[in-house]
């Protein structure tokens, strides 16, 4: 049987309430469904400790009441509010709002919270489509109890309502086509290093600490020393609309696994200068055969450094099999991923790697500031969100 998920969420003095789905169902290229919220996967459901985070558009029907009530004196007459959130399996949790914070760019707040105990985000956005701040709303538990299914677990009727800058002329999806490639994949491999056991260091010599460290440890920094490459990581929920990456930075894909959990590190950056560039490189030489057996150093914000191995490249792909293929239950895999071309090029290259060792790093070495520059072309720029 599956776990319950969120199904509904109800701010009743702002007349909101709506049907929750996932937020892996978002319509290409990545602009959410409306009439919905949507749960974020990356994060835990209301039942779990730690954050679970709900988003939903700032329009009518939706979170546009959270905005709005924003606006006034900083969201002052939001704070105290009750927010109920139910699951599928008939439960409610309920919560009340303690915190909100405007502009917001990223995911900090996360990491100001207690990972062994519940809390919600609220997050909206506060302007017209391509607007990059968001706000967000935290709210802690306060109650729960049980309630008929049929009353949790509305139906879901997602709408795709993507501007029309993410539509082509026949008003459908507007994400780049997926032409067959010009050429077969390719995949060169080398004997895959053995599963380690995975034991997290503690700073300071303390004892080690279980895996799972919660939603606040994650990618910071990507280092792969023989080719130069040396990034800072963020979020990949926090690329410009539409989903075209930021520059100088990389990226990890919020709905795999970080690198303190069994499962696939998806990190990814443009085949640029300074960025992903040597990859693609590297790739076009013999196949990528020079790439196996480098060393890439991932650190997480909790300043562990987790060094993998590679042994596998794949060239011309147009998926992401490389993320679950053969994958062990107990592995610990990273991919870095980057493009073959210019914008709108669809085939990638991607690295495969299997974890070899962790170690306590320097907070400040794992941590470097992240600049991220939006630098998509003019083919990528967004018209306004109705």
């Amino acid at each position: 049987m599956p776990p319950p998920f969120a199904s509904r969420v109800s701010v009743p003095d702002l007349g909101i309430d709506l049907p929750i789905v996932s937020g892996d169902l978002l319509p290409p290229p990545s602009y959410p469904l409306c009439d919905v919220a949507a749960y974020i996967t990356r994060f835990e459901q209301p039942y779990e400790p730690g954050v679970t985070y709900l988003s939903a558009h700032a329009q009518a029907g939706m979170f546009l009441p959270l905005l709005e009530a924003s606006l006034r004196n900083d969201g002052d007459s939001l704070l105290g509010l009750p927010v109920d959130v139910f699951t599928d399996d008939g439960r409610r949790f309920g919560y009340r709002i303690e915190r909100v914070i405007r502009h917001a760019t990223d995911y900090a707040i996360i990491s100001e919270l207690p990972p062994a105990e519940r809390s919600l985000i609220l997050q909206t956005s506060e302007g017209p489509y391509g607007t990059t701040e968001k706000l967000q709303v935290l709210a802690t538990p306060v109650d729960e109890g049980v309630v008929p299914v049929a009353e949790a677990a509305p139906q879901a009727r997602p709408r795709d309502c993507r501007p029309q800058a993410l539509r082509d002329d026949d008003g459908q999806d507007g994400a780049l086509p997926m032409p067959s490639p010009t050429t077969s994949p390719i995949i060169v491999s080398a004997p895959t290093p053995p599963i380690v056991p995975v034991a997290i260091p503690s700073p300071g010599g303390e004892a080690p600490a279980p895996s799972g460290l919660g939603t606040a440890h994650v990618a910071s920094r990507v280092v792969v020393e023989r080719l130069g490459i040396d990034l800072p990581v963020i979020s990949g929920d926090l690329q410009p609309p539409p989903n075209y990456p930021f520059c100088d930075v990389a990226a990890y894909e919020t709905f795999l696994a970080q690198p303190d959990e069994p499962g696939t590190t998806y990190i990814s950056a443009h085949a640029q200068e300074a960025m992903f560039l040597p990859i693609l490189e590297a790739s076009e030489r013999r196949d990528g055969r020079d790439m196996l057996g480098m060393q890439v150093d991932v650190y997480t914000t909790d300043a562990l450094r987790y060094r993998y191995e590679i042994w596998q490249v794949r060239r011309h792909i147009l998926d992401r099999a490389i993320a679950t293929e053969g994958l062990g239950p107990d592995e610990h895999r990273l991919v870095l991923q980057t493009s073959e071309g210019p914008y709108g090029t669809t085939e990638k290259v991607a690295v495969a790697a299997r974890l070899v060792g962790i170690q306590v790093a320097d907070p400040g070495t794992a941590t470097p500031e992240a600049r991220p520059r939006d630098c998509r072309p003019p083919g990528a720029q967004g018209a306004e969100r109705p």
